[in-house]
C-alpha cells in the first residue's frame, strides 16, 4: 500500500502472532534476573502493525453489512511491547516504505533500544549470528522468520543455530513447498529446484520425495514418471528433521496453519540452539505449552 499500511492475514496470522506474544513475555520474565543481555531480531519485520479488513454485520438484521479496516500490532510492535523490555530489539526490512513505517514506530516507543536495519535479512541475520561471541558476552536472544515466501536461506538458518544462544520462530511456508514441488517432476523447472536447494541447503529433498514410477505404453516399452510421494505431513516431518540436523537444543512439533479453504499455509517451528539442558528446558516448556495451546 503506498499508505504505508501492511494489509495481510487472518485469524490464523493472529494464532502465529499470539505464540510470538506469549513466548517473547515468559521468555522475558525467565531471564529479567539472570546476568544475560536479551535481544529480539525480526528478519521480515513488515511495518509493525497489520490491517486488516473485517465485515460488521447489521445491528438485528437491519442495514447493510459493512467493511472496516482495523489496525493490530505486528510483530515488530509486540517485541516493542514486550515487557520486561528487551534490551535491544532489532528489525530488518527490505522494502524502503515498511522500513520508513518501522521507524515512525519505534518513535512511539521512546527510550526502547530498537534499531531498523534495511536491507537483504540473510546477510544482515548472518552477519550479525557472525559478529558476536554470545556466551562469552552474555547475550541471549529470540529471532523470529516470518518470511514473505522462500526467502530464508539454509546458511541463514545454520548461521542461527552456530550462536547456540538463540531460540528460532520459523514460520515455514508449506504453500511455497507446493508451488516448488509439484506432484509431476517433470514440472520442476530449474528456478524450482535451485529455490528448494537454497531453502534446504540440500538437493537430498528429490531423491526422498520422489519416486519413479513405470508404465508400459501400447507398444509394450517402458516409460517412466517421477512423482512426488511425499504428502503434506511427511513433508512437515523431514522440514522439522532437517532442522534438527542444525538445532542441537531440538525442535519442537509445529503448529500448523490453514488458508481459509483449508490448504495448509504453513507450520509454525520452534528451534533451540542452546544445547545446554538448563536452556533447552526452559525453552522447551515454554514454547512446548504455547504450541499445545495453539493447536
Amino acid at each position: 500500500m503506498g499508505d504505508g499500511r501492511h494489509f495481510f492475514g487472518s485469524s490464523e496470522t493472529e494464532r502465529k502472532l499470539d505464540c510470538l506474544r506469549r513466548y517473547l513475555t515468559a521468555y522475558s520474565v525467565a531471564l529479567q534476573n539472570k546476568d544475560f543481555a536479551r535481544v529480539y531480531i525480526d528478519a521480515f519485520a513488515g511495518t509493525g502493525s497489520r490491517t486488516e479488513t473485517r465485515a460488521v454485520l447489521p445491528f438485528m438484521g437491519r442495514g447493510e453489512e459493512t467493511l472496516i479496516e482495523v489496525s493490530t500490532p505486528g510483530s515488530a510492535k509486540i517485541a516493542l511491547e514486550t515487557k520486561p523490555d528487551f534490551h535491544h530489539v532489532l528489525l530488518i526490512e527490505k522494502d524502503p516504505r515498511r522500513v520508513e513505517a518501522l521507524k515512525n514506530v519505534i518513535a512511539e516507543y521512546p527510550g526502547s533500544r530498537a534499531q531498523v536495519r534495511e536491507g537483504d535479512a540473510n546477510e544482515i541475520v548472518q552477519r550479525i549470528c557472525q559478529r558476536f561471541r554470545w556466551h562469552q558476552e552474555r547475550i541471549r536472544g529470540v529471532v523470529f522468520l516470518d518470511p514473505y515466501g522462500m526467502e530464508v536461506r539454509w546458511d541463514t538458518v545454520e548461521a542461527i543455530a552456530r550462536t547456540e544462544a538463540l531460540d528460532c520462530w520459523y514460520f515455514f511456508p508449506l504453500s511455497g513447498l507446493y508451488r516448488n514441488a509439484p506432484k509431476d517432476a517433470a514440472k520442476l523447472d530449474q528456478a524450482k529446484i535451485e529455490a528448494l536447494n537454497r531453502v534446504f541447503g540440500t538437493p537430498s529433498w528429490r531423491q526422498e520425495w520422489y519416486e519413479t514410477e513405470g508404465q508400459t505404453d501400447m507398444f509394450g516399452d517402458l516409460i517412466e514418471h517421477e512423482r512426488r510421494t511425499f504428502d503434506v505431513n511427511r513433508i512437515e516431518a523431514w522440514v522439522g528433521n532437517r532442522l534438527r540436523d542444525a538445532f542441537k537444543g531440538g525442535v519442537l512439533k509445529p503448529m500448523r496453519l490453514h488458508h481459509p479453504n483449508g490448504a495448509p499455509m504453513a507450520s509454525l517451528f520452534f528451534a533451540i540452539s542452546n544445547p545446554h539442558s538448563a536452556a533447552v528446558r526452559l525453552a522447551t516448556e515454554i514454547a512446548g505449552h504455547i504450541l499445545k495451546r495453539g493447536i
